[in-house]
């Protein structure tokens, strides 16, 4: 064949794929919507197909079921893999999985982000084990770029077995609220080991996934709003892990005084929602919250603080528990991927304290939140707005466990016990014998907290770095962490 014959072959070839539709199909519309216009370089596009057939006539389709390449987005370079379900469903075989790993690697050599944009049936079962070490070459993949660069996962419909480790791997999960699914076994099998019928959606939903297992880190309202986010999500990261974050102009005045915070410190018994205080500390519009549904005991986040890329953890609730420990845990980790300073709001008075907690693992993850703590070589800034007790205060805000700058509010308490447990136990004789027990109790409650467990004391003892009016807790904030950024 001449040059001719081979170009017009290949001109062919290309008007028949239009003609399919798989320049229309649904993946290629996700990454056009992703991608800076015109900017995607796809990869592989010819790559077959290497099943065994057994007991399948199916015919090879050139991309084998998904598209990888590489584009833009506002300018900084991704790589992209998007399954289409419109070839055998999404299903990964070895051909298909290995331009998955190809594109991951690629990304990871480059140190640019890994964006996959996942709807598949599971493991294409008449390739046998070519298709299983097919996806195990991707998992590898995967572990090798995790740490090194963001790797991001939209997932469009449902993905079943070992193919939803592609998403499961990911350092951030987004999954529109009715269509998409993740789980280790699908509805048939699952309804049949139950005995009853089980949809999909109670098995691996948006909902369960973002307030029963923690894995979606954004559920959005559709395909639209899912991409959307994942661009947004992106603009918070760095390209790698040693890489630079590009600078965004902070729109807010690093010397904002909040004269709010003043009345939410003078009724902070009264209970306070901390994404208040978050708001106001951080630029204005920019607190990205992350898994919001899942572990409402804290409050998790990335947001800016005078330009910067933070990542935010917060109390909500009086006690951590088993999954507010891992909750916190996510955010530690991804901050110590990407290099990001951590901000702690701490409102603590301990652990949850239960029979149920204990012996479903409530040591255990508490204590892996306080490795997480301890193991963290990111700038760490604390904020402590009220209380901070025992292994609280030090997972917190210890600064033997790892803080750097520690500030508190005059209404921060800050001992091994709360004031009125301790007051209970320390004075136990004297309220016992005072004609009215309860104003002693109250007497003694007042004077273990003023004396021993109040903010001044804690700043006495070198504990806190400086005692601050609450309106003024951004100001402190950004000058300790252009200090300790610089200092890096």
């Amino acid at each position: 064949m001449g040059s001719q014959e081979k170009l017009s072959a290949y001109l062919e070839k290309q008007a028949a794929l239009e003609a399919a539709g798989t320049e229309g199909s649904a993946c290629r519309q996700r990454i056009r919507q992703l991608l800076d216009e015109d900017s995607f370089v796809e990869l592989d596009s010819l790559v077959t197909g290497r099943g065994l057939n057994f007991g399948f006539a199916r015919e090879p389709v050139a991309g084998d079921g998904v598209v990888t390449g590489y584009g833009t987005i506002e300018g900084r370079m991704v790589y992209v893999a998007a399954q289409d379900a419109s070839v055998y469903g999404g299903s990964v075989g070895q051909m298909h999985a290995e331009k998955i790993s190809k594109a991951i690697d690629l990304a990871n050599a480059a140190q640019v982000p890994f964006i996959g944009l996942y709807e598949t049936g599971g493991a294409r079962i008449d390739e046998g084990i070519i298709g299983l070490e097919g996806l195990g070459h991707v998992m590898a993949s995967m572990n090798a770029a995790s740490g090194e660069i963001p790797l991001l996962a939209g997932v469009f419909g449902p993905c079943a077995g070992g193919a939803a480790y592609l998403a499961a791997l990911s350092d951030f999960v987004l999954m529109t609220k009715e269509k998409s699914g993740l789980f280790m076994n699908g509805p048939m099998v699952v309804s049949g080991v139950e005995n009853k019928s089980i949809e999909a959606a109670d098995i691996g939903g948006a909902a369960v996934h973002a307030g029963e297992t923690g894995l979606a880190s954004m559920v959005a309202s559709d395909e639209t709003d899912l991409i959307a986010r994942l661009k947004l999500l992106l603009s918070y990261l760095p390209d790698s892990a040693e890489g630079f974050i590009y600078p965004r102009d902070s729109q807010d005045d690093p010397n904002r005084t909040d004269p709010r915070l003043d009345e939410i410190a003078a009724r902070l018994d009264q209970g306070v929602d901390m994404r208040e205080i978050i708001r106001s500390v951080m630029d204005i519009d920019t607190f990205l919250e992350l898994s919001p549904d899942y572990a409402s005991g804290v409050v998790t986040g990335l947001a800016r603080l005078d330009g910067t890329t933070v990542g935010v953890l917060a109390n909500a609730a009086a006690r951590l528990d088993s999954r507010s420990a891992d909750k916190a845990v996510q955010i530690l980790q991804i901050c110590e991927r990407f290099r990001l300073p951590v901000i702690t709001l701490t409102n603590a008075e301990g652990y949850e304290i239960s029979l149920a907690a204990e012996k479903g693992g409530l040591l255990r993850d508490g204590a892996l939140l306080m490795r997480a703590m301890l193991e963290s070589s990111v700038p760490r800034l604390s904020l402590i707005v009220g209380k901070a007790i025992g292994t609280a205060y030090l997972t917190m805000s210890g600064k033997s466990c790892g803080t750097d700058m520690v500030y508190a509010w005059p209404t921060a308490e800050i001992a091994i016990v709360n004031a009125d447990t301790a007051a209970h136990i320390i004075y136990r004789k004297e309220i016992a014998a005072a004609a009215d027990p309860a104003s002693a109790r109250n007497e003694f409650v007042e004077k273990y907290a003023s004396e021993l467990a109040s903010a001044d004391v804690a700043a006495g003892l070198g504990h806190v770095d400086e005692v601050i009016r609450p309106a003024y807790s951004r100001l402190y904030l950004i000058s300790a962490l252009n200090m300790l950024t610089q200092a890096e």
